[in-house]
């Protein structure tokens, strides 16, 4: 599942996105975080697990596709997790893309791997910046994010 993720984003920094615009030709700024320290998501609660550092968008109007993912070991009686991408560096910014509750696939207290691809245009911004939320649904204990990143394309 990982090597497909990282094929789709060579795809994306290698091909730029399918409707070219005029003047623009791939991807020119980027930002990452990753990480390996454990997140604790608490209970039924929309948790940050990562946030990107802030991007320089070098036009009046810039596209932007944001890859994220966490390996997340549920709390106990979690049925579903959900992912969401959101702008800025908190649970509180605004949601790009959908939020679509994933009912687990390992029994609740197990470990697997969330992932959310979004792209935006944004228009009059100087950077741009997004995070990486879960938030489980049915828990009565924590989970923990064990590891993850992101990755946002600006051009």
């Amino acid at each position: 599942m990982r090597r497909r993720v990282w094929a789709l984003v060579a795809l994306l920094l290698f091909a730029g996105f399918t409707t070219p615009r005029t003047g623009a030709q791939g991807f020119t700024q980027y930002g990452f975080t990753t990480f390996t320290t454990d997140v604790v998501v608490t209970t039924t609660t929309e948790t940050t697990v990562v946030a990107s550092p802030s991007v320089t968008a070098p036009r009046d109007t810039d596209d932007v596709c944001v890859i994220a993912w966490a390996q997340l070991t549920t709390g106990t009686m979690t049925t579903t997790v959900t992912p969401r991408i959101r702008q800025g560096a908190a649970a509180t910014g605004t949601l790009v893309g959908e939020a679509n509750a994933e009912t687990i696939k390992v029994t609740a207290a197990g470990t697997e791997p969330f992932y959310e691809m979004v792209c935006e245009t944004r228009s009059n911004v100087a950077t741009v910046q997004y995070n990486f939320t879960l938030q489980q649904a049915g828990a009565n204990a924590n989970g923990a994010a064990l590891q993850g990143g992101i990755l946002v394309l600006v051009r």
